[in-house]
This record gives C-alpha cells, structure tokens and sequence, in this order.
C-alpha cells in the first residue's frame, strides 16, 4: 500500500530550512577559502588590505540546520508508505470459511482499506489452516513530531493461517500471504534501533488471530494495535 509522498506546510519549512543551512555553510566556506583581499581598520583607524576574518560559527550553524532538515526529510519520505495513525481506522474485512472435503483448508476473501475507508485490494485466497491472522507493523513517533507532519503509522503485512491442533501446527504446511511488500526495511531498521532513538517511540508487530467460522470481521487499528470486531 505505498503513497505518493505528499508535501505539505512542514515539509516546505523544513526544505527552507535546508536552504537557510546549505546557504550558510556555502558563504562560510567562500569566506574561508576564497575571500579575496579587502580594506580593513584596526581600532585606531588605520587601514591595511588583508582577508576578514574566518566565519567558523556561522559554518557550523549552517552545517548543523543542513544536517537536521535532511535528517527529518529522510525520515518522513521513508514513512510515506506507512498511513497515519490517529485514530481507530478500519484497515481491512476479512470473511473466512471453511472449504467442503478439504481439511484444514480456508478461503479467505480480504478487503484492504486506505485511511479514507477507500478499498485499495479485494481477493480471495485458499489458506492452510483452521484460524486466519492478519499482520501488521506498528511504528510509533513521539507527539513532538507531529508539528513535523510524522504521525504513528501502520502497514497490514501478512496473511497466515494457524491450526487448532499444537501437532498440525508443528507438522503441517503454512501458508503466508505478503501484503504491501511485508516488512520494509526502514521497519527493520527502526525495530532494531527504536529503544536508542529519540526520533522512534516504538516499532512492533501486531496480529489479529480468529477462527474461520464463516463470519465476516472488520479490522481495525488503533494507537495501541490492531483489533477485530463482528463486521
């Protein structure tokens, strides 16, 4: 389910802000290297030609402003594909049944939802198994970011299936359904990473697990994880 990315109002301050660095550490840098010779007073008045002198804090601002305003562009391109979470969304509806004379079989028929209630996928699939599981990753940014236009977000994953039987489950085939890619690897990344970051609150999987009684569930996500009710 990826997006394209769409710059609004933070986006555009941290791009001016970016250009605010970049022009500082560009002046410093000239002043630095290729200043040509100027007129120049000491305090008694007394003029001489020599070279100003060299500007290093405005350099180090301007590098510091460059570093942050790429830093959090990065991060807020690489989410995009994550939809923003806000509230309880309803993400997916799944309707599982079994299949007549074939054991342990399902047929999975899964609707998948943008964050408008707009259906992006709608398919059918034969799953191994007596209980379906929908996945999904979680990443949670701090509320200081949110001025940034980065909100906690989720990514539906996978489609598996599971057997009552502790036997069949060790024992029997699987089936595993890729949604959206799976788990990408800024995901990964931040799952190994979340607990020294100051930029990531939190970043964890989390599954809906439910019989396949031939009842359709909504699927929906909330701040804390995904959750299924009676459709």
């Amino acid at each position: 389910m990826n997006f394209p990315i769409q710059l609004g109002p933070p986006q555009f301050i941290l791009l001016l802000v970016g250009v605010i660095g970049l022009g500082l550490l560009i002046h410093s840098a000239m002043s630095i290297t290729g200043g040509r010779r100027e007129i120049l007073e000491d305090k008694d008045g007394n003029r001489f030609y020599g070279r100003r002198r060299l500007r290093w804090k405005r350099g180090v601002g301007g590098i510091l402003l460059l570093l942050i305003a790429v830093s959090l562009l990065w991060a807020t391109f690489l989410v995009q594909s994550y939809l923003g979470l806000t509230s309880d969304i309803k993400v997916a509806q799944v309707h599982a049944s079994t299949v007549s004379n074939l054991p342990h079989m399902m047929s999975v028929e899964l609707t998948i939802y943008d964050n408008n209630g707009k259906t992006t996928s709608d398919s059918t699939y034969f799953v191994q198994g007596d209980r379906w599981m929908v996945q999904g990753d979680i990443i949670k940014f701090p509320s200081w970011l949110n001025i940034l236009g980065l909100h906690s977000g989720y990514k539906l994953t996978r489609l598996e299936g599971q057997y009552d039987d502790p036997n069949d489950e060790s024992t029997m085939k699987h089936t595993v359904v890729t949604l959206n890619g799976g788990d990408g690897a800024f995901f990964k990344t931040v799952y190994k990473q979340a607990w020294s970051s100051p930029f990531v609150d939190a970043a964890y999987g989390n599954a809906v697990i439910i019989p396949a009684d031939g009842h359709t569930y909504n699927v929906l996500v909330s701040q804390t994880g995904l959750y299924a009710k009676p459709a």
